[in-house]
């Protein structure tokens, strides 16, 4: 039963990100570069080496992703102010568009499939999911 869900949950989730990723046909931004980008959106502005460690990528490719999108106007790279050392990587308004149309393309996705569907079987989903959710949060806490 679990590999099935397993197999099932990372195939769902695999076609809504090949989905969204569609909108990247329309900026120079790769794959491994949007990941990054996500990862700032979701979780607030972070450090090199806090960046290299999230994605679990050598920080001098997280450097050379990094600089990229800088020079492409994505992001920004602004030094601390409690400590001038250290210097934070964000996101600009430009990089925000960017993961905002993502996450709209994936919406959109997601309403064209689920009008296919019988009417009550979206919030039915929606509880079933959110108590996995639930489990998986829980999980983490033992």
């Amino acid at each position: 039963m679990a590999k099935k869900l397993e197999k099932i949950l990372r195939e769902i989730c695999f076609r809504i990100k090949v989905k969204g990723r569609e909108v990247l046909k329309n900026y120079p931004i790769t794959p491994a570069q949007f990941d990054l980008m996500q990862k700032i959106y979701f979780t607030g502005p972070k450090t090199m080496s806090e960046l290299s460690v999230s994605l679990g990528i050598a920080k001098s490719t997280t450097t050379g992703l990094v600089s990229r999108l800088e020079k492409d106007g994505f992001l920004k790279r602004v030094k601390s102010s409690a400590d001038k050392r250290i210097i934070h990587t964000s996101l600009t308004e430009k990089g925000k568009k960017v993961i905002d149309e993502v996450i709209n393309e994936r919406i959109e996705f997601i309403k064209n499939v689920l009008s296919g569907l019988p009417e009550d079987f979206e919030n039915e989903l929606i509880e079933l999911l959110e108590k996995f959710n639930v489990a998986i949060v829980d999980s983490f806490k033992k």
